[in-house]
Formats: structure tokens, sequence, C-alpha cells
């Protein structure tokens, strides 16, 4: 709601207030924030002509050093409207606001904050050290660990069926960090009754749910009190003709809806009707630092067989509208399968696109439910993405067949991926389908804890990076490696034959400088620290002898002076 013209209107009411972390200043009136925090202004229009989706907003802030950042605004339920502003200067700021009820451009408000020091980290961004990375604004690595929990504002769904917030801080006790969300497009359930669907946010056209939309307000929150970076799927779900999960009669542009498009590919050749929907997540929620990302689409091959050439032009066009409008520098991403499952061409080009700033694909197949075929297909498809020069995410992958007493297609799965190089969500639901959906049990959730325990050992600066696999016997071995020079980390995977049986003897011989070396081992389910030793390497490289372990195990390789 924030299209850039202005207008007069009545004003009956007008109330600057900050978000959290907000104090008034005791030396004058002005309220203060902390920095990276959100300050809001709150106010009603009771003359205004238009509905209150189409009122218009711009907020101008001026930060201390003169720049000047400006913002959208949205609607509130039960009347009134809202500006969200994230400083990320300290001192005084000043702003200006104004609005477009239907009668012309008018200024209704202006005033200023202080803002102090804070302890936030700010936004994520691409790293500026390396292509390959994503890190905060002080520069320290963000490596994504979590989640496709897709429709978490469903408690139904949930495990132990947890109300969202409570999820979120669940996800964060079990050492995730990153949650991927839909924003449901299909706005209809069948089942288990007829109604609205959850987290249908546009109902209509250009008009927004304001209870819908305060519940990813509290998930939001709830993300930025636990540490869970959120990516935001704009148009998930509700592009196949016919069909009741996924249809497009439910779709609010659909013309069976009241909507101006005919068929799904109308909708994608006309990226205007989409930018309402943009612009009002943008304005609502582009405030939060830990709004990770923005996934303009999930699985356009899977939802009514959208094939490459059908939506790419669509989402470079959306993209770059998000772009221009935000201020904030969030990530843009398409939630697509991936080159193994195309309908119409493939995403090379989406995936070498400027707009395109995080390469996402998902992955799901019989062919990878064991174990060994699952790790090997996760170095290959980040291989294959690997020259675009960008962070690589698997938003999505998992098995409904995952064994309950190991959660080992889960472990290997976070493992794999995270040390080929990618960051990786698993995928999590009441199990409905069996090639994807599984609760996120306490069992289950342990595996994420351990592996962010073990990252967390790591020196991820500077960047650490895929090596080749170094030999390792017993045949049939395979070990990965993350590192740079004097420091490396190493997950190593037993062998299929004889796979869950102890493991004695193991050996990985790393191709390292002359020189003394640290090794140490852990028990990569439990946690437990295994065995650490001081080695001399000679011109061969070094032999590294693993203690034994069952399945796999981890370990850190450091130079030492």
């Amino acid at each position: 709601m924030s299209f850039r013209s202005l207008a007069p209107l009545v004003l009956l009411a007008l109330v600057a207030c900050a978000g959290p972390r907000t104090s008034s200043a005791s030396r004058s009136a002005l309220p203060e924030v902390e920095r990276l925090y959100r300050f809001e202004v709150s106010f009603v229009l009771p003359e205004h002509t238009r509905h209150p989706d189409d009122v218009t907003i711009e907020a101008r802030f001026t930060a201390p050093s003169g720049k000047e950042v400006s913002v959208g605004g949205f609607a509130v339920a039960g009347g009134g409207f809202r500006v969200r502003f994230t400083p990320r200067e300290t001192g005084e700021y000043r702003y200006v606001v104004r609005a477009d009820g239907g009668s012309g451009p008018r200024e209704v408000s202006a005033g200023g904050f202080r803002v102090r020091p804070g302890q936030g980290r700010g936004f994520v961004h691409r790293s500026s050290a390396s292509s390959h990375q994503l890190a905060w604004e002080d520069g320290k690595v963000f490596l994504p660990l979590g989640e496709n929990r897709f429709n978490v504002y469903d408690p139904s769904w949930n495990y132990n069926q947890l109300p969202a917030p409570e999820y979120v801080a669940y996800m964060a006790s079990n050492g995730m960090n990153t949650l991927r969300i839909f924003i449901f497009t299909d706005c209809e359930r069948e089942e288990p009754k007829p109604g609205p669907q959850p987290g249908c946010l546009e109902t209509q056209a250009g008009r927004f749910d304001p209870e819908v939309a305060a519940q990813y307000d509290a998930i939001l929150e709830a993300a930025e009190r636990h540490g869970i970076y959120v990516i935001l799927t704009l148009f998930a779900v509700g592009f196949t003709p016919g069909e009741t999960w996924k249809s497009w009669e439910d779709n609010p542009h659909s013309t069976a809806r009241g909507g101006a498009a005919s068929t799904p590919q109308e909708f994608f050749e006309r990226p205007e009707l989409a930018e309402r929907k943009l612009r009002y997540v943008l304005d609502r929620y582009g405030y939060s630092p830990n709004l990770l990302a923005i996934d303009l689409l999930n699985e356009p091959e899977w939802d009514g067989k959208n094939g490459e050439e059908t939506w790419m032009a669509w989402a470079e066009e959306l993209a770059a509208r998000w772009h221009a409008a935000d201020p904030y520098g969030h990530l843009v991403t398409v939630g697509s399968v991936g080159l193994h499952w195309n309908e119409d061409g493939d995403e090379r080009p989406w995936y070498a696109s400027r707009q395109n700033d995080l390469l996402q694909w998902h992955l799901y197949g019989k062919e990878y439910y064991e174990v060994h075929a699952l790790a090997a297909e996760f170095s290959r498809k980040v291989a294959e993405s690997w020259g675009y020069d960008k962070p690589i995410l698997c938003g999505e992958f998992g098995y409904g067949g995952d064994d309950p007493k190991t959660f080992d297609h889960t472990h290997v799965g976070i493992w794999s991926a995270t040390f080929s190089g990618a960051g990786v969500l698993a995928h999590s639901a009441p199990p409905f389908t069996p090639d994807s959906d599984v609760l996120m049990t306490p069992e289950r959730g342990r595996h994420f804890r351990v592996l962010s325990d073990f990252l967390s050992r790591l020196s991820l600066a500077p960047a650490l990076s895929p090596q080749p696999a170094p030999p390792a016997m017993p045949e049939g071995t395979r070990a990965w490696v993350l590192g740079r020079s004097g420091h490396w980390a190493l997950w190593v995977m037993g062998a299929k034959k004889g796979y869950g049986s102890p493991v004695e003897g193991a050996t990985v011989r790393m191709a390292v400088p002359s020189g003394k070396y640290r090794v140490t081992w852990w028990n990569d389910v439990t946690g437990e620290q295994l065995h650490s030793e001081e080695l001399t390497a000679q011109q061969e490289g070094l032999l590294l002898r693993l203690p034994s372990f069952v399945r796999h195990v981890a370990g850190v390789l450091e130079a030492l002076p």
C-alpha cells in the first residue's frame, strides 16, 4: 500500500509509537528505540473514501547522517494505519508521513525519535567476503539450518500442536535458525472440512485479511525473540486448475474468484497483478531483520506444471520491483524444484540472474530414500549450482519413512548438504505423504542441535569452502571437507556395505603442508567428544586415524603455530 502518490485527508488522531525495545528519553519528549529495532507510527483516517487497502502511505525518514529512507504503511484490524521502520544509525531521526485517502496528497504527521546503540546484528545479506555465503551486517557468517514448516500458523500441523510462536521457540531450542513459510494462494480449504484456508493473506485481489496478517506478525516477533530467520513464500499453492489442494479456482487472481486472470499463464504474463501483495508484505514485514528472504513462488513445476519459460520473466520483474522498493536489501529467491525436474526449459537463466540473490532448489524422490544416494545427490546438486557464485539453499527435503529410532535420513541430509556448501531446510509435517512428511519430534530435532553446536566450534572467517573428497578407508567410506588453509571440518560416512555396524580402523588422508596439527573427533549424533590428538604432517600429508564410530563421525583439523 505504498504506491508513492500522496493526498490530503482529515486526520482524527495521530500517535507516534515505538515498537519492541523502546523507551521514553529522559532528556526530552522524543521517544527512543535501539538501533536495528522497530519504530512505529500509528494513525487513523476517518474520512478516507478509498478502501483501507487502497489508501497509499509514504513515510520518509531522515537519518542523523542526512540519508533519507522511504517506506510504506498498511491498514490494521479495527481501523487505522501503521508505518514500521528499522533505523540503522544512532542519533536523532526525523520523519514525515503522507497519505492519500482519495482526496489528494497531504502531509499528515511529522516528528522525530532518538536511536541508541543496540546489540542487533542487522539484516542478512550476501557476504562481501565470499560469494557463496550469507552474513549479517556485522560480517559474521550465517549458515541456514532449519525447517520448511510451511503452514506453521496452523497448530494442527505442528509437532505437539504447538501454536506458531511456541513452535518458533521450539525450533530455536533444537539449534535451528531458519524457517520457511507459505503465504497460501489457494484460499479455500476442502479438508478436513470446507472453510477458509489458514495462511491466505490476500483473500481477494488487493484485499488483505488483517487477522491473518497479524498471525505473520506474531511469527516474526517470535522469530526476533528467538533468533530464527524467516523466509516468506509469497505465492505458494494455488496454480493447478481443477485440483482441490492447489486449486487455481480458489486463487484470488483467477476469474473464478473475481480476479483478472483466466489462467495461471495469464497471471504470470501480468506481473502487475502480483505487485499489491508484494508491496503489502514489504510494507508490513520488511522492517524486520529476521525476515531473511522473500521467496516469490513455490514449486511451479509441481503446481499446475507451470514451466520455466512461464514463470522466470515474471520472477525477474517482481524481484526487480522488490529490490527497487526495499530499503533494507532483503534477499529474493524462488523455490523451484530444480534442474532434475523441468517442464519447459530449465532454471539456469534464473540461477544466473542478478535479481536472484539466493539460489534455491528442493530434493525429494524414492531414489534418495537410501542415505548414501541422498548424500551423493546433495553433493552433486550443490556442485551443479556452485558455478553461479551465489549462496545455495535446499529449501525442502524429507522422507516420511525416516527411521524414528535414528532419523538417519534427516541426519545424513543436513550434514551432507552443509558439508557440500549449502544451507538446508528439512520438511516437517504430519505423515500424510510418504515421500516427504514426518513430524519434527524432539528425537528428530536433536540432530539439528548437534550439527548447530558443531558448526559453532568452527572458525568461519575467512570462508570455509567445500574441498575435493580425500582418500578414505575402508573401501566405500567417504569424507566431506569444508576448509581453508590451516582449518578444516570433516564429516565421514561409513560404507554402504555393513552400514550401521561399528567401524574400526578407518582412515582419511589429508593433503596438507608439513607441520603440526590438532585433530578432534566428535560423535555427530550425540555431540560427545571422542578423541583429540596432535600430529605431525610430513611431505606426503597427514593420515588421520578415526576413532570407532557407527554410521558417521565429525572432526576438526587445525594447524598449530
